[in-house]
C-alpha cells in the first residue's frame, strides 16, 4: 500500500488560487521562501468559480487566456459574486490594452510572467494588515536583454 503525505500548513495561511492551464509557470510559489502561502493550481475558469463557492480564497492569481473563458471574465465574474476578492490578472506578453482592461474589471495587479516572488510577499505574513489593498502599481513588462 502506498502512504500518502498529508500537507501541513499554518494556522493562518493564506489561500492563493491560481487558475493557469500551465501552473509549472509558478514554481516561485512552491520554491521560494514565500512564507505562509498554500496555493491550489486550478487549471480553467470553471474549476476558480467552483472553488469560490467552496472556500475563502485570499487572493486569487489569473492568467489572461483560460482555455474555457477569458481570465477577465472571470476576474469580473469573482468581483460579481465574492465579497471584495483581490485578484491579480497575468499575462504572458504586456500590452498596454490587456492593463487597461484588467484595471476596468477590478485587478489589483497586471503582471507578466515570469512569475515574481515580491507578488505574494503580502500574503506571505500571516499577520500583514495591508494584504487587501496590496498598495502594487502595474508590473511593467520584462526586459528581453536588449532594445530590438
Amino acid at each position: 500500500m502506498e502512504s500518502q503525505q498529508l500537507q501541513v500548513y499554518p494556522a493562518r495561511c493564506a489561500t492563493v488560487a491560481v487558475v493557469d492551464p500551465r501552473p509549472g509557470d509558478y514554481e516561485v510559489l512552491l520554491d521560494a521562501p514565500v512564507g505562509s502561502l498554500r496555493p491550489q493550481f486550478l487549471s480553467c475558469g470553471r474549476e476558480a468559480l467552483r472553488l469560490g463557492q467552496m472556500e475563502q480564497v485570499d487572493l486569487w492569481v489569473i492568467h489572461l487566456v483560460l482555455p474555457d473563458m477569458s481570465g477577465l471574465d472571470l476576474c469580473a465574474m469573482l468581483k460579481a459574486r465574492l465579497s471584495r476578492p483581490v485578484i491579480y490578472i497575468v499575462s504572458d506578453d504586456y500590452r498596454a490594452e490587456d492593463e487597461r482592461a484588467a484595471r476596468a474589471r477590478g485587478a489589483s495587479l497586471f503582471g507578466c510572467k515570469p512569475v515574481q516572488a515580491w507578488w505574494f510577499e503580502p500574503w506571505a505574513d500571516p499577520g500583514r494588515a495591508d494584504r487587501e489593498g496590496t498598495g502594487f502599481s502595474t508590473v511593467h513588462p520584462r526586459s528581453r536583454g536588449s532594445a530590438g
